[in-house]
């Protein structure tokens, strides 16, 4: 019998977080949860990456080197892959969390109000 967390052993999570201490905690709360993952610094071939490789998701935050999350997703419009393209960001400006949505992002998290563990549970509720 499997448990939940050999059931994410084939699900993919790229992250794009530029600050390395950020993208080191969540990476290895994700990869204890049975998920594999790939962190990414600069934003410039990452809708390229997504497109190519399908990761089941990616997540984006929005002020990045290179070109954040909103970038990526209008890089990504039209295109019809299996990535969830979420967007994760310590901005909480309206205007760019009604962007994002609209051009397909599955969820906007600000940073501050997740713990690791709580963005793991949504990561988790996004990819049933």
């Amino acid at each position: 019998m499997s448990t939940p967390d050999q059931k994410n052993l084939t699900k993919s999570i790229l992250i794009l977080e530029d600050d390395e201490m950020i993208s080191e905690i969540y990476k290895k709360q994700l990869e204890k949860a049975g998920y594999e993952v790939e962190v990414v610094i600069e934003g410039s071939h990452v809708a390229e990456k997504i497109k190519k490789e399908e990761p089941d998701l990616a997540l984006l935050d929005l002020l990045i080197p290179g070109g954040g999350g909103i970038e990526i997703l209008k890089q990504l419009e039209g295109w019809n892959g299996k990535t969830k393209n979420v967007i994760f960001s310590n901005s909480q400006d309206e205007e760019s969390e009604k962007e994002a949505l609209s051009l397909g992002a599955s969820a906007f998290f600000i940073k501050a109000n997740y713990t690791p563990s709580q963005l793991l549970g949504e990561i988790k509720k996004l990819l049933s």
